[in-house]
């Protein structure tokens, strides 16, 4: 009896150190069902097409930032606009891969390079602060947004 307690312990903490590491280590994804996840603490955001070359060649690195951004308490995510025309059109995404920094609700595209270090250094340092703000009545969350984000569905549908 008591062997049996203790290997469901060892197990038990296997699965939960095995999850644990495959949820910081992956990108979160993110679509139309859960994107307000990121009003609240800092996100590191790409939105990407499966079908896109720069996307596909922007994985690995993407996948990288993830494995360390969760140690250093940012959430990194990815949106499939081809799974999620709304937020495509929510965030006016009008080329492939497109980043944005989110912290606390307060959006910010990110134009910077697109090697891991860059996107390091743009978090250490803090380097979004010198990123101007979505204008309010551009920033994703907004009412006419949200309407914004229907047209980008609808038109998905009728294609």
């Amino acid at each position: 009896m008591e062997r049996s307690v203790h290997f469901l312990l060892l197990c038990s903490i296997f699965i939960l150190n095995v999850g644990a590491d495959s949820f910081v280590n992956n990108p979160i994804i993110l679509s139309e069902d859960n994107w307000s996840n990121m009003l609240e603490g800092e996100w590191m955001v790409e939105f990407m097409a499966p079908w896109c070359p720069a996307c596909r060649g922007f994985t690995s690195t993407w996948e990288d930032f993830a494995k360390s951004g969760g140690a250093k308490g940012i959430s990194v995510a990815v949106v499939d606009v081809t799974e999620n025309p709304g937020l495509s059109g929510r965030f006016l995404v009008t080329a492939l891969p497109t980043l944005y920094h989110v912290k606390d609700g307060v959006f910010r595209q990110y134009l910077g390079g697109r090697k891991e270090q860059d996107l390091h250094e743009f978090i250490e340092e803090k380097k979004w602060e010198s990123v101007d703000e979505i204008s309010w009545w551009l920033a994703p969350s907004t009412p006419q947004m949200s309407v914004v984000s229907l047209f980008f569905k609808a038109a998905m549908g009728i294609r």
